[in-house]
């Protein structure tokens, strides 16, 4: 069983494991993403605020100045690196040139050793299949780079019932990958992974320019409305923040492919734009697979600009519709860095408190869990009341171990 960021009753006692630093981690030019959190589309919040091993490192995302360019073909075939292969085709995977970091949850001893032989190399990783065919040969993915792994104490009791502890697995991009074969497949499935990157557009570059420019029209004017439906009395304030922010990385975006202009080729720049984009929304998981595996930015922005077209439209009707009738009250009230919060995981789960430490997204935020410390984000907005209410600070902390049952 493996889940993502998901603060279960196997959490109640973890204890740290390992810390990777990995020799490219702080390189401004890197694939990194997502998030350790739940994504989930819904009308208010879609949008969030060389071919050859490099000291056994998968590195195609290092395409920055001075960085040697991958070629289509190998020199030689033994030369692609091999991964451990996760094979997690409907969990949420970090996006190519994003910052944001993803958290794994593995509760099977097949993927405890899965994340034990990733550690054994020089620089740890293993690959994420996102969109799987018939065999894993041709599949595409994410290369994952651990940065921390903790794991649950082995002499707890409430771990009797699994094969072994939990690991909460921590991990960046490191670029996307297509599977060119199998290594080996026991006691987890290996593969020779080669370097995914865009093609030469099928359309001529004015069809593709002039989608690009769409998309981001497209985008704007959805962190717009957004904000308008969030910006309302006291939260004002924070919905103008979150919009400035949004707008600011697509500055940020635009300023770095400018200075790049000379580095960076039509594909590598659109290849770029469309992944921002990507981290920038929350598309449905099929969606989002279908643009991760697109090697045309044509195709990657036709899906984009299909949902940011819909997305307007009904955000549009929203806003309209507020208009008409003025403000009403939310179902729940917007929470605050640093309101308590118990948030209502599963059936088995249950509530679970938490404190929440800061916005990230329209109807986002990011908090830190009162069972064992860690941070994800989680949707709480009024699309999401149910799941979620405000805890009044005066609330014993040990409540936040009662697990609701029934």
């Amino acid at each position: 069983h493996t889940s993502l960021s998901r603060p279960t009753r196997l959490q109640r006692k973890i204890r740290g494991r390992a810390v990777v630093q990995h020799p490219f981690a702080s390189a401004p030019c890197g694939w990194a993403h997502n998030c350790s959190a739940m994504r989930r589309h819904t009308l208010s919040t879609v949008l969030a605020a060389s071919a050859a091993r490099c000291a056994t490192a998968f590195t195609p995302s290092q395409r920055c100045t001075k960085t040697q360019k991958l070629h289509s073909t190998p020199v030689a075939s033994d030369e692609w690196p091999t991964f451990p292969v996760f094979e997690g085709a409907d969990a949420l995977f970090p996006i190519p040139f994003d910052d944001a970091r993803v958290t794994y949850q593995f509760t099977s001893a097949l993927h405890r050793r899965l994340v034990d032989a990733a550690l054994l190399d020089g620089v740890p990783q293993f690959f994420h299949v996102v969109k799987k065919g018939e065999t894993l040969e041709g599949s595409i993915g994410v290369v994952c780079l651990i940065l921390q792994v903790t794991e649950g104490d082995p002499n707890d009791p409430q771990f009797a019932s699994l094969e072994s502890p939990p690991y909460r697995v921590t991990v960046k991009c490191e670029g996307r990958g297509i599977v060119l074969d199998t290594v080996s497949t026991i006691p987890f499935s290996t593969a020779r992974v080669q370097p995914l990157l865009d093609d030469k557009s099928a359309k001529n570059d004015i069809e593709v320019q002039t989608l690009e420019n769409q998309c981001f029209a497209k985008a704007r004017r959805v962190a717009e409305l957004s904000a308008k439906l969030e910006g309302k009395g006291v939260f004002a304030d924070q919905a103008q923040e979150v919009l400035e922010s949004f707008m600011f990385r697509i500055k940020a975006f635009e300023d770095l492919a400018l200075e790049n202009f000379n580095e960076w080729s039509d594909e590598e720049r659109r290849e770029r734009a469309g992944f921002l984009l990507l981290a920038l929304t929350t598309l449905p998981r099929a969606e989002e697979a279908a643009c991760l595996a697109a090697t045309d930015a044509f195709e990657r922005f036709t899906i984009l600009d299909n949902f940011l077209g819909k997305t307007e439209s009904e955000l549009s009707a929203k806003v309209a519709l507020d208009g008409v009738f003025g403000d009403s009250a939310p179902r729940a009230p917007l929470p605050r860095s640093g309101d308590r919060i118990s948030f209502f995981w599963t059936e088995e789960d249950g509530w679970w408190d938490c404190e929440v430490v800061e916005r990230v997204a329209p109807g986002f935020y990011s908090v830190k869990w009162d069972v064992d410390g860690s941070i994800t984000r989680v949707q709480l907005d009024d699309d999401n009341a149910n799941r979620w209410r405000l805890v009044p600070r005066q609330r014993p902390p040990e409540q936040s171990e009662r697990r609701k049952r029934g």
